[in-house]
């Protein structure tokens, strides 16, 4: 995890062919091509060009090695246009290496970059589309799952010759680098822990001492609510969106636990997250982000903190006066606001104590590097970042830009900067020292690098529901992250699964084989009765020897992405699917899994409900717009244009303005549209009626009852214009003599639509229904973007679904189950839809 970046946003495509391979690899993995097309290729072929500089070839000139290394969110090489400091201070480190190793380049391996929980998933298309780079980004979270796949080589034998590699290395991280199997394989470049940090000049307006920051938490609410203030905008603290990451420190203050390994490291973990002290840190949230209260004037205040969608810019515009955030043994956390005003400290210590995350920034290199030559160049990499030599570079750099007092005194003494020692604040010397005594790792267990996206439902949960028991959000939770994430069920509920699982394919085998003779049966009856219509004296081979050439083409590229795709993903169905690693047969578990998750059903309801939507509010928009076009007298041209400009925009660009649009803050555009009419209509109609007020600040994507209406709306939005186009076109094609015969008749214009426009328009409409339909289904683009499947999983889909259990968690083999099914329902609607459109006469219009 990034020290800076961890709450970013955006996507960014840094190389356009490892993320295509990627797609064609899924395509390859799942069997349901266009679910995963939508979500990889397309959103590829969308913002391709911009990651295309960022590449670099595989052998470079002059016989240069060329290492293609894949770090994690900004660490990487930064493009020499960067200005920004972390950006001069890291080109300077890859310089200075370059300088020493002149026969070595290092390049950026791109793919698909996400934020926050779905950043993992750039690596894991890459190692799916057999583009692995050489080297590679891994933390605590990460590290377990990365092993159990085989993604990374044992360094042993190149940590012997070179041990100096783990003289900076704290004791708990060595700990979880060997926990695994003893082995290493992979070397700490930085640590980090987490602190809070706060800013002086707030806490000086609110009366508290800059010098005595809040030791506990009870220290920790008082502050957040004295700085927290309503006419500003601004709160006491803040938690990134989402909010599990940051409050899993609050569960270690508390004395608890997320998860706990098994039998084995290697083995499934197991959850705890269903204890008194995990109740106690979800209490304590609950407190912070609900609770209001009353101002001298009798106003309502609070609550104390929130959920920040961009933490780091609300940060530096002053609508934050405590989060927290890293620290680390190079360089202190950094910042654009001037150091003075900022202050750092311990996280305050909860019933537990004093505990905190602590976290590093490995290398491992991929199992796949077997060249000596590429092998001695990765271990040069790695042993150059992970010593002295890189700290020394930063410390410089960090001086040169003139953060001297930034930097941690070990290392400005260790390199001979004794002048900047006095101007380092002592607060963040001490804290820092503190930081990394009390640190307790983040879980790095099998499958635990997305726990977090289960802890962040029950905050919402907790969030949102404010009446429902603490405890019983809690036993949810760890039934969900033990069942979806930790592959953990009893053996005997498991062996009834198994025996009813095998009993239902059964039954449906024995009913398919009835269902089978009948359709081939009526399948020659058909053909018997069809009458030849080739011509006399035509040579039938002949004929499809022509036949076979006109089609071969098109059979076989139909064959290879959709019929094989289709066929290998019925296999990886019923296999635990490995990319690096040998495959087992697994049966029936993963249908198993995908019936026994209530997530499944969830998810499939979800679909459901946004193709309900989606037909409700948008498939008769485009039939409206198209007869207004119809008959705007003046600039029919321009108009269609106009409503036809949304299709030549992507739409993951689309759900990114929407994202902007639908931004909970006073100034985000909906609410400052809405929040004027709340106010001086809405508010005084409810106080005269003795109701509480409406807030005119709304959380649109974070309301489950709004968010599924909020998600379908840029579909909507964006689909009438070219689907109007259509229409238009067919409008063309209903005889102007049917509308003179009913005006003779005296038809109203309502009459004319019902019993004219809309039969002329029935062939299309119901071609159309079959294609809304699909699309709606596989719908995954705008619920990526805008709420990644929350709140409380509201607008999780069966597509969303698919993606991330096969790229976050890796269970392919669930998946395509999943994928399975979608695949069957979406099947049988079509065959319906067939059926009414055979049932339809087409004839070709006449001008």
């Amino acid at each position: 995890m990034s020290a800076t970046n961890f709450a970013g946003s955006g996507l960014l495509v840094i190389e356009f062919n490892n993320v295509l391979s990627a797609g064609r690899s899924a395509i390859r993995l799942l069997g349901v091509d266009s679910t995963l097309r939508s979500a990889v290729i397309a959103s590829t072929l969308a913002l391709a060009t911009a990651g295309l500089a960022q590449t670099g070839p595989s052998q470079g000139s002059g016989g240069e090695i060329t290492i293609r290394m894949m770090p994690g969110a900004g660490y990487g090489i930064p493009p020499k246009e960067a200005t920004s400091t972390t950006a001069l201070i890291r080109r300077a480190t890859f310089e200075a290496f370059h300088a020493k190793n002149p026969g070595i380049r290092v390049v950026n391996a791109g793919g698909l970059t996400l934020a926050g929980d779905l950043a993992d998933s750039m690596f894991l298309m890459s190692m799916a589309g057999d583009t692995s780079p050489d080297i590679f980004y891994v933390n605590f979270r990460q590290y377990f799952t990365f092993l159990e796949q085989g993604f990374a080589r044992p360094l042993d034998d190149l940590v012997a010759k070179d041990p100096e590699v783990f003289n900076r290395t704290n004791p708990v991280v060595k700990k979880v680098v060997t926990g695994y199997d003893g082995k290493v394989y992979a070397i700490p470049f930085f640590q980090v822990a987490m602190a809070l940090y706060y800013r002086k000049d707030f806490f000086s307006k609110a009366g508290l001492d800059p010098n005595k920051p809040p030791r506990d938490w009870k220290e920790f609410y008082e502050y957040s609510q004295k700085l927290t203030d309503a006419k500003s905008g601004r709160f006491g603290f803040a938690f990134s969106t989402p909010p599990a990451y940051l409050w899993a420190n609050f569960l270690y203050a508390a004395g608890g636990e997320v998860v706990k390994p098994g039998d084995t490291p290697q083995g499934p973990w197991k959850s705890v997250i269903n204890s008194p002290e995990a109740a106690k840190a979800v209490e304590f949230y609950r407190k912070l982000v609900t609770e209001t209260w009353k101002g001298p004037d009798g106003k309502s205040i609070g609550p104390a903190a929130f959920n920040s969608k961009n933490l780091n810019d609300d940060i530096r515009t002053g609508k934050i006066a405590m989060w927290l955030n890293y620290t680390n043994d190079v360089v202190l956390q950094q910042s654009d606001l001037p150091p003075s005003q900022i202050g750092m400290a311990r996280v305050p210590a909860g019933p537990g104590g004093y505990a905190n995350e602590i976290n590093a920034g490995m290398w491992a290199i991929s199992s796949r590097v077997t060249d000596p030559k590429k092998l001695e160049a990765c271990w040069k990499f790695i042993k150059f970042f992970s010593g002295d030599e890189a700290a020394r570079i930063n410390t410089e750099k960090c001086i040169e830009l003139g953060l001297g007092n930034l930097v941690n005194p070990v290392w400005l003494k260790k390199f001979g900067h004794t002048d900047y020692l006095a101007q380092v604040d002592p607060d963040y010397v001490k804290a820092n020292e503190e930081l990394f005594k009390s640190g307790h790792p983040e879980p790095y267990g099998k499958n635990c690098q997305q726990v977090y996206t289960v802890m962040d439902n029950a905050l919402d949960k907790a969030r949102l529901e404010p009446n429902t028991d603490v405890r019983e959000i809690l036993a949810e939770t760890e039934r969900e992250m033990n069942n979806k994430l930790l592959g953990y069920t009893p053996p005997e509920i498991l062996a009834r699964q198994r025996a009813w699982a095998a009993g239902i394919f059964g039954c449906i085998g024995l009913a398919l084989i009835p269902l089978s003779v009948w359709g081939f049966k009526k399948a020659r009856a058909a053909a018997a009765n069809t009458i030849d219509r080739v011509p006399s004296g035509v040579d039938r081979r002949s004929m499809w020897r022509f036949l076979a050439v006109c089609l071969g083409p098109a059979m076989l590229t139909i064959a290879l992405w959709h019929y094989y795709p289709l066929l290998r993903g019925l296999v990886i169905a019923f296999q635990e699917y490995s990319i690096m690693r040998g495959t087992r047969w697994v049966g029936f578990d993963n249908f198993i899994g995908v019936f026994t998750q209530p997530v499944f059903y969830k998810s499939l309801w979800n679909s459901f409900v946004y193709v309900g939507l989606s037909l409700l509010i948008g498939f008769f928009v485009p039939i409206f717009l198209a007869l207004a076009l119809n008959e705007i007298p003046r600039f029919k041209t321009f108009f269609r244009t106009v409503f036809y400009l949304p299709a030549m925009t992507s739409s993951i660009v689309v759900a990114f303005v929407w994202r902007q649009f639908y931004d909970k803050s006073p100034q985000g555009l909906l609410n400052s549209l809405v929040g004027p009419f709340v106010e001086s209509v809405v508010n005084p109609v409810l106080g005269a009626l003795g109701q509480q007020p409406w807030p005119t600040a709304y959380d649109w994507l974070g309301d489950p009852t709004l968010a599924m209406f909020a998600v379908v709306l840029p579909g909507v939005w964006a689909g009438a214009g070219p689907g109007s186009i259509l229409y238009l076109a067919a409008l063309k094609n209903i005889s102007e003599d049917r509308y003179e015969a009913a005006d003779l008749d005296g038809a109203n214009w309502v009459k004319k639509i019902r019993y004219i426009t809309l039969p002329g328009l029935k062939p299309l409409i119901l071609i159309n229904l079959l294609g809304v339909f699909i699309a709606g289904f596989k719908a995954m683009e705008n619920i990526f973007v805008l709420t990644q499947g929350g709140p409380l999983n509201s607008t999780r889909t069966i597509g969303l679904e698919v993606w991330q259990n096969a790229f976050m968690f890796l269970k392919f083999g669930y998946a395509t189950a999943a994928a399975w099914v979608m695949g069957s329902i979406l099947i049988g609607f079509t065959l319906i839809q067939i059926r009414s459109l055979l049932a339809m006469r087409f004839s070709t219009a006449r001008a």
